[in-house]
């Protein structure tokens, strides 16, 4: 039945791709009308798109990123997004150590993670139910889920009592993911998100942002930090030579994958 479940969402999440070539912005009233499911379900798909680079969602609805560039299927986009996301998620989860108390961010490329996290025992804080229900598998980890209210567009809690019980931790190293990156702005994403990332980088020892290529060029009103408050970025090979080197000038350790 699972099988099933995901097989629909990802035929669903190509028929908005297709109309969004059409008509470029969807909105979830009428998303949710026409496939027969909740808001919440549409919201949720529109999420796991923004985070492939698809679109960018607003109040409502969603607007495709590229109009111009729709030459690539839905399926190939998602192929080789998943691919270099599964990439960065390995290399990621081989800087955790043992005994390490660590945060995983509530993002598509971070909760790949939780599959290629190491036979050692460690400590995992979070924000994301998908993460939670991975590591609660994990004879390994120990386990604690940040409070708060439940927010569809990242699939966990995310409010002042999620902010307060963050800031309450220290961490050896905070695994972060974004939807907007731009190596001379910043990184950037919606107003409370921000504000949970912030206080956790302040009290993590190691800031380590995962990102596609695909995130690059881009950003949103609301920062969370400069390229230098990162003490490791990991992306794929297809990073432009332009933003490589904005990374490299602020010293920041960038680590690039090979699918």
């Amino acid at each position: 039945m699972k099988q099933v479940n995901e097989n629909n969402g990802i035929s669903r999440r190509e028929s908005i791709y297709e109309l969004l070539k059409e008509q470029t912005t969807v909105y979830v009233k009428d998303l949710s009308h026409k496939f027969g499911v909740s808001d919440m379900t549409i919201r949720r798909d529109l999420h796991i798109m923004e985070e492939q680079g698809i679109l960018i969602t607003h109040y409502g609805g969603a607007t495709i990123r590229h109009p111009s560039s729709s030459l690539h299927t839905f399926d190939m986009r998602k192929e080789s997004f998943y691919e270099a996301k599964a990439a960065i998620a390995r290399r990621a989860a081989e800087l955790v150590k043992e005994n390490d108390v660590i945060y995983l961010d509530p993002s598509t490329t971070v909760l790949l993670m939780t599959r290629y996290l190491p036979p050692l025992h460690h400590t995992v804080v979070t924000s994301s139910l998908a993460v939670m229900h991975e590591c609660s598998h994990n004879p390994y980890v120990t386990l604690y889920i940040a409070p708060g209210k439940y927010q569809d567009s990242t699939g966990g809690p995310m409010d002042m009592d999620t902010f307060t019980y963050l800031s309450n931790f220290h961490f050896n190293a905070a695994f972060l993911g974004t939807g907007f990156i731009d190596t001379v702005y910043g990184v950037t994403s919606t107003e409370m998100d921000c504000s949970i990332k912030q206080a956790v980088m302040r009290n993590s020892e190691h800031n380590i942002l995962l990102v596609d290529h695909s995130k690059f060029g881009q950003h949103t009103m609301k920062k969370f930090g400069d390229i230098k408050d990162f003490n490791t970025i990991i992306t794929d090979s297809d990073i432009s030579d332009e933003d490589q080197y904005n990374i490299l000038k602020e010293k920041v350790n960038l680590n690039i994958t090979h699918c």
